[in-house]
């Protein structure tokens, strides 16, 4: 696999986010609407936080991707 991979299924969270923060915004949600989109983000979130710890420590990646996606991933953190 390649670094370009990993960084496109990073990259799609903050789309999915981006996406789901601009339908939040055209509807009329209740209170408990908004807080279960909210706790959805911040999951993605976390999803992302867990896959961009991970992605650079895969040992079956060669050492080149590997250092590619510690230093591509270390100016998200």
């Amino acid at each position: 696999m390649e670094a370009e991979d990993f960084y496109r299924v990073i990259s799609e969270f903050d789309f999915i986010c981006d996406d789901i923060d601009e339908i939040k915004d055209c509807l009329s949600l209740t209170k408990t609407e908004d807080h279960k989109i909210s706790q959805a983000i911040i999951c993605l979130e976390k999803a992302k936080k867990i896959l961009t710890d991970l992605f650079p420590n895969i040992k079956s990646l060669t050492e080149d991707v590997r250092e590619d996606l510690e230093e591509e991933f270390a100016d998200m953190c």
